[in-house]
């Protein structure tokens, strides 16, 4: 199998980086979908089992978590569609977007619509923060927490704080 190296080689050379959640100068060590600095699996843009191979024009790079989601169809077309639809705007924030996310499909609103974000003081929003994701755990083998879980903690902060108003 080729090389984490040569796969960035191979596409920096052959896409642009522009709407993917990473540059090139660090494709090695971040997520190509999330853009978080992980340890990085060798996805297939072709899976094995429909005939795709080995080599660096059918591999990218994604954490674990990305991976289990990376679409697994014979059309390399839909990887770069995928891996661009979900670009992260900066890095280590998209797992917490897909999170707030899941609280407007969980809770129909956005978050801290209901908290007058004026009266709350950060130091409290960080100590609560701190409280909650102590209170939660992360899935084994997972790396980080996922989405209903972030928007659980987030409703958990939203009831708190209204209570303290």
């Amino acid at each position: 199998m080729a090389s984490v190296n040569k796969i960035v080689e191979y596409w920096s050379a052959h896409q642009d980086e522009s709407h993917l959640s990473v540059g090139w100068d660090e494709a090695t060590t971040r997520c190509w979908r999330c853009g978080y600095k992980s340890k990085l699996d060798k996805c297939h843009i072709i899976p094995d089992s429909c005939g795709g191979s080995n080599e660096p024009s059918n591999l990218v790079l994604l954490c674990n978590l990305c991976h289990r989601e990376a679409p697994n169809i014979a059309d390399p077309r839909f990887m770069w569609i995928w891996l661009r639809a979900h670009r992260a705007f900066f890095y280590d924030t998209y797992w917490s977007q897909r999170g707030a996310e899941e609280f407007r499909k969980m809770f129909g609103r956005n978050p801290f619509k209901c908290v007058d974000l004026n009266h709350v003081d950060e130091n409290q929003v960080q100590n609560l923060l701190k409280d909650e994701i102590q209170k939660a755990i992360v899935h084994f083998g997972e790396g980080r927490m996922n989405p209903s879980t972030i928007a659980c903690i987030i409703y958990s902060i939203e009831e708190q704080l209204t209570k303290r108003i």
